[in-house]
């Protein structure tokens, strides 16, 4: 898989599943953590 395509495809999600907001609404169990969820989430992804 090359960028471009790993762009398209990201840009594509995100508009037709606004990814990003659902990203920033994810919670796990950690009490006070460090990194945010999202920001871990957008890391993996």
């Amino acid at each position: 898989m090359n960028k471009r395509y790993l762009k398209q495809m990201l840009t594509y999600f995100s508009k037709v599943y606004h990814l990003g907001e659902k990203i920033k609404g994810l919670k796990d169990g950690r009490i006070n953590p460090q990194i945010e969820t999202s920001t871990i989430s957008f890391i993996v992804l």
